[in-house]
């Protein structure tokens, strides 16, 4: 979820547990609260969930300065300004994590030493792809950083070309009709369950 308003100082949120139940603690284990979301005192007494977790990006920079030393209070009141949470919602664990580069920024000398970096970094068998890892923006999102992973798969076993890492204006441009996810099988129709955490296949 991104948020442009003012009146909180993250751009943008991800609520984790809706990507998977592994991604906060399950509902029987027992947390003490730290505080309310207000900043309230409560009873630290540890008792059961329900849980969910959010992760809160927040970006700096000589142009952006942030208050570091309250960003954590800042960023809950932000929650509770564009009603995320509730004043009164439990709070039992917070994490806070600063990187000094979070994106990489384009510059006029970008490709320039690309050329000249990748091919060296090639030449000892470092294939660095990814958002970081390839240093283009305009092909690091997740679809393009899953493609940039195949893609160099591909480069490797076959030698093929490598299109969104040599050619991201052209696989920007246009809608992929080449390449799709095969569903080769079939769950629903099986008696077999999928494996999890807890059922490993004998």
């Amino acid at each position: 979820l991104y948020f442009p308003e003012d009146n909180c100082p993250f751009y943008r949120a991800t609520i984790f547990s809706n990507y998977s139940p592994y991604n906060q603690p399950q509902d029987d284990v027992k947390l003490p609260t730290l505080y309310l979301a207000d900043g309230t005192k409560t009873s630290s007494e540890a008792k059961q969930g329900p849980y969910w977790s959010i992760m809160l990006e927040v970006s700096e920079s000589p142009m952006k300065p942030v208050d570091v030393a309250n960003l954590l209070k800042d960023s809950i009141q932000g929650l509770i300004n564009t009603e995320m949470i509730k004043p009164e919602d439990e709070i039992v664990s917070t994490y806070l994590r600063s990187f000094d580069h979070g994106y990489p920024t384009p510059s006029l000398e970008r490709e320039g030493v690309l050329k000249e970096l990748l091919p060296k970094l090639q030449d000892m068998d470092i294939l660095s792809r990814g958002r970081f890892g390839s240093w283009r923006y305009e092909v690091g999102n997740q679809d393009h950083s899953f493609m940039l992973g195949v893609e160099a798969v591909d480069h490797i076993v076959n030698g093929a070309v490598e299109l969104t890492l040599n050619y991201p204006d052209f696989v920007n441009s246009r809608k992929n009709t080449e390449r799709r996810l095969a569903q080769t099988f079939n769950f629903a129709s099986s008696a077999t369950e999928l494996p999890t955490r807890e059922k490993q296949p004998n």
